[in-house]
């Protein structure tokens, strides 16, 4: 079972927060990161200059397809960014809290 990291924008602090909350609640992520960012964009033909958040989610590769299953559910955007990037390398204590913090009950 590999370590994981699904990335994601959104509009607001509040949307979020929301979703952060729901996913950390159903273990389906150990722990969401987020920031404020600047974005630049082009959207239905117009160029966009706008402030989103950046949110990372850490999971694991066996939770991962039903996390971005719950991220589109209930994203705000019409068209929302859900990235996939695998960890080739991450600390065994690390991993074991993120099996464990994901409703995972064995390593494999």
């Amino acid at each position: 079972m590999g370590a994981m990291i699904i990335i994601s924008t959104y509009p607001d602090r509040k949307s979020v927060l929301k979703i952060a909350n729901v996913v950390v609640t159903k273990q389906l992520a150990a722990c969401v990161n987020f920031t404020k960012i600047n974005s630049i964009y082009t959207w239905q033909g117009k160029m966009e200059k706008t402030e989103e958040f950046l949110a990372f989610f850490k999971t694991t590769s066996k939770v991962s397809s039903s996390l971005k299953d719950e991220i589109k559910k209930l994203h705000p955007y019409k068209i929302p960014e859900i990235a996939e990037i695998k960890i080739n390398s991450v600390n065994k204590a690390y991993l074991d809290w993120l099996v464990q913090s994901t409703g995972n009950k064995s390593q494999k």
